[in-house]
């Protein structure tokens, strides 16, 4: 008898209502190493180079501890280089699904600080989150 394989189907998305995108930033990693990037990151703009980095809340020189633009889908980038990506600029997101890169739990704090910028986090239960888990 063959095994059976539990599958989760997510098809929900950060963003509830687009207002403004913003093509063509580009996203650096300046890691030695090889990043992942989620959707829902939260992203900032180096005040010296003009680049979007990870938000970094413990970082204060260069601006990357205010969050302006969320991604919205998932970018892999190689240690130390750079491309260009399309950032949601305005609009309302799912709460749940907005990330810190390096793991730090989102706070209120966090939220707060993204009102700053015309985002409106919103906490809703996704009911698109198809669970067979018995």
């Amino acid at each position: 008898m063959a095994n059976i394989t539990i599958t989760n189907v997510d098809t929900g998305s950060v963003v509830l209502e687009l207002w403004g995108v913003l093509s063509g930033k580009v996203l650096r990693n300046a890691e030695g190493t090889e990043q992942t990037f989620a959707a829902g990151t939260l992203l900032a703009l180096h005040a010296t180079d003009g680049k979007l980095y990870p938000y970094d809340p413990a970082e204060t020189s260069e601006s990357l501890e205010i969050p302006k633009y969320v991604l919205t889908y998932a970018v892999t980038l190689a240690a130390t280089s750079e491309t260009a990506v399309q950032v949601l600029s305005a609009g309302k997101v799912n709460q749940r699904r907005l990330v810190i890169h390096d793991g730090t739990t989102l706070t209120a704090a966090h939220l707060d600080a993204l009102l700053n910028r015309p985002i409106i986090p919103v906490d809703v239960e996704q009911l698109a989150l198809i669970d067979n888990q018995s």
